[in-house]
């Protein structure tokens, strides 16, 4: 599970360094500062629904927030793969 979050926060920052839209910039940080702290509670062996509900209040971050730049498609895959892990 750590393995696949790492993997989309590698995709996040993969993101961010590709995006040519300024104002995806701090989107994808705001993105990137929320899941490192999601990889460090799980990290810490953290409570599966401790967990859970982190990943959801993320998921909701993302989908109350709108990236313009074409960058943000390889994101959705890695943070299925990770949601997926969670069910």
């Amino acid at each position: 599970m750590k393995a696949e979050l790492a993997d989309y926060i590698l995709c996040l920052s993969e993101s961010l360094a590709h995006t040519k839209q300024a104002n995806d910039r701090p989107l994808y940080e705001t993105y990137l500062a929320d899941a490192a702290i999601l990889l460090a509670v799980l990290e810490r062996d953290a409570d599966v629904g401790e967990v859970k509900q982190m990943a959801h209040n993320h998921e909701r971050l993302l989908s109350n927030t709108w990236l313009v730049g074409e960058e943000h498609k390889i994101i959705f895959a890695a943070g299925d793969r990770f949601k997926g892990l969670l069910e």
